[in-house]
């Protein structure tokens, strides 16, 4: 069974993916994507960058998935195009880490039938979702092959524990 942290912006996804994946001590695999506000322009504002999960925050131009300034996104889908394909051989023993997905992976259809594919298979996937609904996340989120966790201010703290528990216990 994967793992889905579901919550709104800023709440804790990726605090306690971090959290999970240090009492794992597993590989990942996967990505991380980031909104670079300390390199934000004044005509597109914050680049949103895709890296390697687990590795180096390296920005260029291949890595740039777009833009957002003042909740507005400015999608590149080829990007994330591109960077499909790397998600489809996970190493044995790994942990997949796809952090996050939101309206920006959806607009890409191979992005999209990547993650699907990854949640139809074996390794196990820690994801953090957005609360938004687009047809992709919705699938996203009723896969039967993931558990749901909704994390909010009160309970991440609390949260961390309970998923770290399930992971040992599914994984």
């Amino acid at each position: 069974m994967h793992i889905l942290i579901v919550g709104a912006r800023h709440v804790g996804k990726s605090t306690l993916i971090g959290r999970v994946l240090a009492g794992l001590d597993r590989p990942v695999f996967g990505f991380e994507t980031r909104k670079e506000d300390g390199l934000a322009d004044a005509v597109n504002g914050s680049p949103v960058y895709i890296y390697d999960a687990g590795g180096p925050y390296v920005q260029c131009p291949d890595r740039l998935v777009g833009y957002c300034k003042d909740r507005h996104p400015l999608v590149y889908p080829e990007a994330f195009d591109r960077f499909a394909g790397r998600l489809c051989d996970p190493p044995p023993g790994s942990v997949v880490v796809l952090d996050e997905i939101g309206f920006m992976e959806s607009e890409s259809r191979p992005f999209c039938e990547a993650v699907m594919r990854l949640l139809d298979g074996d390794v196990p996937v820690i994801a953090a979702v957005k609360h938004n609904d687009t047809p992709f996340l919705q699938a996203v989120r009723r896969h039967p092959r993931c558990r749901c966790f909704a994390i909010t201010p009160e309970n991440r703290d609390a949260l961390s524990g309970e998923v770290l528990a399930f992971a040992r216990a599914q994984w």
